[in-house]
């Protein structure tokens, strides 16, 4: 075996000749790379232009977007301010149901309406679907809706139902005949009870079961009540009780707390006394406020301390007051004025919300959603929630309720008949 050696000199010259043409494929390769970032910076900024022409196309179509949403809200507003702003003087009918025979009283409550006979309850949807019904022999039914909740009761009688959307809740037996009432909006019953020289007001959960909760009264001591009122959650009671005073019936306003007046005597948290003013009616607009109508004046109270409620505005009546009415966060007055009667409309807080001349002659008086109603047994007056009439004219005749379900249309009960109206 030959072994082959290249002379040292040989050798060094081969290794530098590649020395020399490694530098050179190196500065070739550094050249082709320099190209090459150049290529990507290129590239690079080609990207970057690209991304902000995105950007700029994104958001033009973000400002046309809105721009768009904001024209149509804009058109939404007007839409709906010349729609409130429109009065009515007609109607057409768009469907006519018939509710059986017979005499009948109709209440809204929760988006039902409650029909009432002397043979008992039931409630319908706004299509005049039957929903539910219960048979109770009543001879004076009376009715109390509060939120979801109410009671119908046979005054002078010993019965009451509680109900709310689903149907009836429970049933009340009493042992003494009953003369008043309210409900809670958790269905919460208080029964005014009559024994003669004295009264009891009992209290009932939304089953009918008695709680453990009553209130003695007697003309000769703390009084009688003229009216009675839960407040929305059913821990506060406002009574307005007439009494005796060395002969003269007089006149106050009585708060009981059921929760935070545990610890005072009879519960009561608040006393007003009026001498011989008369409050024939005080109801709670919320839980945190409340109204009494008296005969000469409206009274407003806060309950924003529970534990001590305040008067925060009483409100004058020189001339003969007509019709009160109440519902929630406000109250309605029907007062003599020079030229008729005048329906003045206050917040809670006694704030006069707006007035407006009466011309004609109503049998109701009522709040309906936010609207409020005036009217007869053929002509109604509908006002929006700020003094603006909605509608005005005769509604067929033989009307017996009306409750709004929208901007430009009612529920007619006439009759036997249910209709449904739209304004025009």
């Amino acid at each position: 075996m030959n072994d082959r050696k290249m002379p040292f000199g040989e050798a060094f010259g081969k290794l530098q000749s590649r020395f020399f043409e490694g530098t050179g494929w190196v500065q070739e390769k550094l050249k082709t790379l320099g190209g090459k970032k150049a290529d990507i910076s290129q590239k690079k900024e080609g990207v970057e232009d690209l991304e902000a022409s995105i950007r700029e196309g994104t958001q033009r179509r973000i400002v046309v977007a809105l721009a768009v949403l904001l024209a149509i809200s804009v058109l939404v507003l007007l839409v709906r301010a010349v729609r409130s702003n429109r009065e009515y003087g007609n109607f057409s009918v768009s469907w006519e149901k018939t509710m059986g025979e017979g005499e009948a009283s109709y209440y809204p409550y929760a988006s039902q309406v409650l029909k009432v006979t002397g043979e008992g309850i039931s409630s319908v949807n706004t299509n005049g679907e039957l929903l539910w019904s219960y048979g109770s022999s009543m001879i004076n039914p009376k009715v109390y809706i509060r939120g979801n909740f109410g009671a119908v009761v046979d005054l002078q009688s010993e019965t009451a139902v509680i109900f709310n959307r689903e149907g009836v809740t429970g049933e009340v037996s009493a042992t003494l005949p009953i003369l008043d009432f309210t409900v809670s909006s958790h269905g919460v019953l208080a029964l005014e009870l009559d024994e003669g020289n004295v009264n009891y007001i009992y209290f009932y959960d939304n089953t009918g079961k008695v709680l453990d909760i009553r209130i003695k009264t007697m003309l000769s001591g703390d009084g009688f009540p003229l009216d009675l009122s839960l407040s929305p959650t059913g821990t506060g009671l406002l009574a307005s009780m007439v009494y005796l005073d060395q002969g003269s019936m007089q006149n106050r306003l009585v708060f009981y707390n059921f929760d935070v007046g545990k610890s005072e005597h009879d519960r009561i948290v608040g006393e007003f006394a009026y001498g011989s003013t008369m409050f024939p009616e005080a109801q709670y607009l919320n839980d945190k406020a409340a109204v009494a109508f008296g005969d000469d004046q409206v009274n407003f109270y806060s309950l924003r301390n529970e534990s001590r409620p305040t008067l925060v505005r009483s409100i004058p009546y020189e001339k003969d007051i007509y019709s009160v009415f109440t519902g929630t966060d406000r109250a309605g007055v029907i007062s003599e004025a020079e030229n008729g009667r005048i329906l003045t409309v206050y917040d809670a807080a006694g704030k006069e919300i707006y007035h407006t001349d009466i011309t004609f002659d109503y049998t109701s008086a009522e709040f309906s959603g936010k609207y409020t109603l005036l009217y007869n047994g053929s002509d109604c007056r509908v006002f929006t929630e700020k003094g603006k009439l909605r509608f005005h004219g005769g509604l067929g005749g033989a009307v017996r309720k009306v409750i709004m379900t929208g901007d430009d249309s009612c529920l007619l009960f006439a009759g036997s008949d249910m209709k449904k109206l739209r304004f025009r």
